[in-house]
This record gives structure tokens, sequence and C-alpha cells, in this order.
């Protein structure tokens, strides 16, 4: 049974900024905040209120910065365990057996997958965290807000807001 579910975002209004390092543009990026009203649904149906929440978005591709459009090496190497799995247990059919001609490619392309695979795995090194790639970054030192272009009020600490619209800095 398909049952179509998801989440509306009522009310986004921007609430903050800052300097941060996007994953699908891997590079260091601003973001902003939208805090919206989010709802779950069912079939186009509001169902669930959630709350309020806060959603971070990169301003130039516009996604998510800190979720990765990468596969995760540890799915790769789980898919390399299954190339070989299925390499081995074709190879072990015997050849008597009609397997046909799709048989006959199953068993040349699995283990030429499961080859490539490993020496992708091997040959590319694994990535900075993303720990390391936001220390490595200054903090935001804007005195401007970027949104309605008014002066920032310094706050409590390293918080500076903005007297009109209420964007904080981060």
């Amino acid at each position: 049974m398909l049952i179509i579910h998801g989440a509306y975002h009522f009310w986004p209004k921007r609430v903050a900024f800052r300097d941060d390092y996007c994953l699908r543009c891997r590079a260091p990026r601003r973001t902003i905040a939208v805090r919206t009203f989010d709802v779950g649904h069912i079939f186009w149906i509001p169902i669930l209120p959630v709350g309020y929440w806060r959603h971070w978005t990169c301003t130039v591709c516009a996604h998510d910065p800190h979720k990765s459009p990468r596969t995760r090496r540890s799915f790769l190497w789980a898919g390399w365990l299954c190339l070989v799995a299925v390499s081995v247990i074709l190879w072990e059919m015997p050849s008597d057996t009609d397997l046909g001609a799709g048989g006959w490619i199953l068993r040349i392309a699995a283990p030429l997958a499961a080859i490539l695979l490993f020496v992708y795995l091997l040959r590319t090194p694994a990535d900075a965290s993303l720990r390391e790639k936001l220390a490595a970054l200054p903090p935001t030192a804007d005195v401007v807000c970027p949104f309605c272009s008014i002066p920032l009020a310094s706050g409590t600490g390293e918080r500076w807001s903005c007297p009109a619209c209420s964007a904080v800095r981060y």
C-alpha cells in the first residue's frame, strides 16, 4: 500500500545567518536559518502539528549545508561485500545449468564491478570531517544585517542581532 506523506512548512521567517561549510557545494558559504511552523501530512491532509523548527539553508545551492549528497564510505564497503558475495554465488553455480546470456553477463559484470569499486575505495582518500572543516572557518564578522541592511546591535557575548528584523548573527 502506498502512503504519501511529508511535511508542510508554514509561515517562513528568516531568523539567523552564519558562515558555514556546505557539503553539497564543498566550500565555505553563507547560510541562513528559516523558522517555520511544520505540520506533518498524509495524502496532502495536514494531520500532525510538529511546532516551530529552524531549517538552515545554503544561499548558493539552497540545500541543507550539513547534508552530504555523496554515498557514505560504509555503504560503499557494504556494496562491495554484496558484489563479492554475488560473484562467488554466480561462479559456484555449475556451468551446465541453463544460465542464458543474462547469467553469463552477470558472471562477468559482478566481479568486474567489485574490482572497480575496490580500486575506487582504496584510491579515494577519506574526506575531512565536517567538524574539522567548521573549525577552520573564521566566525562571521558582519556588522550589517544581510536581510535589511541595517547595522547590527551588539548583544550578550558574541551574539549580534538586527533591531529591525530580529535576525541573529551566529
